[in-house]
């Protein structure tokens, strides 16, 4: 796996990315793994629209997963993925967390942007294809 240049996120973040991402979209069925698939390359697209401070909390964010063993990470996701089960004090805190990973990992798996991936791509698998008609306008 070729390492992808972003300018907002450094090769630990996007390593932490990956991994978060392989773990929410480990592949199976004739569906690429996270990695595998290469959208981690539009990860500058998909969050140039974000605020700064996201983008640099994101990034810790990220880094903490590069280092953290795999079973924290998946800790880490199924505790924010269950939001409703903490105390309300804390509960809103998980629930935004679970947004920021999920919209970012979800957002560019399908994507459709591969990179330089030679995987399947997931709009592929499920068959979907997006068009405009503009004849009917």
């Amino acid at each position: 796996m070729s390492d992808h240049i972003s300018k907002l996120f450094t090769q630990n973040q996007l390593h932490g990315l990956r991994k978060i991402g392989d773990i929410m979209l480990p592949g199976g069925n004739g569906f690429p793994s996270f990695s595998e698939c290469g959208c981690i390359a539009a990860v500058d697209t998909a969050m140039s629209s974000a605020h700064k401070d996201d983008i640099r909390d994101f990034g810790y964010l990220l880094l903490a997963c590069h280092y953290a063993p795999t079973s924290i990470v998946k800790l880490i996701i199924n505790m924010a993925d269950n939001a409703e089960r903490f105390p309300s004090y804390i509960a809103p805190l998980m629930r935004k967390l679970n947004i920021g990973i999920k919209g970012v990992v979800i957002s560019l798996y399908y994507s459709g942007k591969q990179g330089f991936s030679k995987s399947a791509n997931p709009l592929d698998v499920i068959d979907f294809n997006l068009t405009c008609n503009t004849s009917d306008l």
